[in-house]
């Protein structure tokens, strides 16, 4: 203001109403963006979804207001006695002769609102036992199909897919595309993770997205996600950001990883490396049955000797037996009764060597028939057999793979033209606009989010323009904005 008009002013009688916009032009524009620190008291929330508050300290106290619009932003729930730092501009209410700081942005003293409220719920969630070990779900061995959750642009989408196919080819992959940080992204991904459940056709699913910053990493700290992940009959892998970065979703998920290709490939083995155990199993087996067979071999030579030496056992005492009788006989002089012990020795003797005989053809033939079965086993044909089976099921693996490849890589290309099909930007070069606060960036869906002097920014399709809000209008029953 001018000398010349201050002096015009002093010799004027003002209103109250003159007086209160001057003092509202000058305080509103000496401090259009303050940082304020301060005690809360008086701490209400209007039914309107308003918030009042005083900010005071030891020598003053001012009054303080937040809309329901930045309402929505706040991290953690404040209260009286809270030491807090605010971020607003002074309003003047000219009707009352009263200003107030408007609030649009209020945290914690000495700690971020995002960090204040990671902790809250973190310490909340633990307290329900959701990061207990106890209910963490091992990871299959292969999963043949792989869900994964996440952005359908940009690096991390690219790099999992391009792990999962080098250490796998051929593995299943169904993709569930989602925003990763904004409004509304958290209720995405927790509705991504229960699709993928109800689907029901995905071995394990990964929940993630590349780094950044806290505020970037914010939807995977929200508890609508955490309880997604909780509640999944299907693991859930995280790997949200860095190896230093950590979520929620990190403590909930039945494992974390600490990047997307880390996650991608903990959970995809390695095939060359099964390939390889698998014929080192298969020459063992073989190994294992040609084993088999010299022990059976070296038992039918141990049998063979048995049955002969216990053959040649029994004959040589039959014949002990036979000589200690015809011992006993000489002593004895009468002739005929000498005759017919004599004749009672041939017959015994006779069938000695009959029984004998017939025992040695018993056990001959026990023997004969113990080598024909033996070599009705032909082990070399069932390693043959074996080993043909074993690579026609290695022919028809790698068929059914590549198989399965061609088909996601179909899904994955009409997945990538509808996406180009519902592009915004083609919507723009039809002469449509779209409007954002020039605060905090949010998109502008109704006349009643914006108040007279507010900053928008309005994008065509070749570049984006600021303009002012100047006021509200009505035409054929609907409300305007004038810029």
């Amino acid at each position: 203001m001018s000398e010349e008009e201050k002096e015009t002013i002093g010799r004027q009688v003002m209103t109250v109403a003159q007086l209160n916009g001057f003092i509202k032009e000058i305080l509103e524009g000496a401090f259009p963006g303050v940082w304020v620190e301060g005690e809360l008291s008086n701490f209400k929330i209007h039914t309107s979804g308003h918030i009042y508050f005083t900010l005071k300290d030891a020598d003053s106290q001012i009054r303080g207001v937040m809309w329901k619009g930045s309402r929505k932003y706040l991290r953690f729930d404040p209260k009286d006695g809270d030491k807090v730092v605010a971020r607003g501009r002074i309003s003047v209410y000219d009707k009352r002769g009263e200003y107030q700081l408007v609030a649009e942005a209020l945290e914690p003293k000495g700690l971020g609102a995002l960090q204040a409220a990671f902790e809250a719920l973190k310490k909340k969630l633990m307290a329900e036992g959701l990061f207990d070990q106890a209910r963490k779900k091992p990871l299959p061995f292969i999963p043949w199909s792989i869900g994964i959750v996440t952005s359908p642009k940009g690096a991390a989408i690219r790099d999992m897919i391009r792990a999962i196919h080098r250490r796998f080819p051929g593995l299943r992959i169904v993709v569930n595309p989602v925003p990763v940080q904004g409004e509304g992204a958290a209720a995405k991904i927790a509705q991504a993770i229960g699709e993928l459940n109800e689907y029901g056709k995905v071995d394990v699913i990964i929940v993630g997205r590349g780094g950044g910053s806290l505020e970037d990493l914010w939807a995977f700290n929200e508890e609508v996600v955490a309880r997604a992940i909780a509640a999944s009959r299907i693991p859930v892998v995280s790997a949200v950001g860095h190896e230093v970065d950590f979520t929620m979703a990190d403590f909930v998920a039945d494992l974390r990883s600490a990047t997307p290709t880390a996650a991608a490939e903990q959970v995809t083995p390695d095939k060359e490396a099964l390939r390889q155990r698998l014929a080192q199993l298969a020459r063992k087996l073989q190994k294992d049955m040609r084993d088999r067979m010299e022990s059976d071999s070296q038992f039918t030579d141990d049998l063979m000797n048995r049955l002969m030496a216990s053959t040649k056992n029994l004959i040589e005492l039959r014949r002990h037996r036979l000589a200690a009788a015809l011992g006993r006989l000489k002593g004895q002089s009468p002739t005929n009764k000498l005759a017919l012990r004599q004749q009672r020795l041939k017959h015994v003797a006779v069938a000695m060597n009959r029984a004998a005989m017939s025992l040695a053809g018993e056990k001959g033939n026990r023997i004969k028939s113990a080598l024909g079965r033996l070599e009705a086993i032909s082990w070399p044909k069932r390693v043959r057999d074996r080993r043909d089976k074993l690579a026609a099921l290695m022919s028809l693996l790698q068929k059914e793979m590549a198989r399965h490849l061609q088909a996601r890589r179909n899904g994955w290309q009409n997945a990538a033209r509808a996406l180009a099909a519902l592009d915004p930007v083609k919507v723009l070069d039809r002469g449509y606009a779209i409007v954002t606060r020039g605060d905090s960036g949010a998109i502008v869906k109704t006349v009643a989010q914006l108040e007279p002097g507010a900053r928008v920014n309005i994008r065509v399709s070749d570049g984006t323009a600021g303009a002012q809000v100047e006021g509200k209008g009505k035409k054929g029953g609907r409300q305007e904005t004038l810029f």
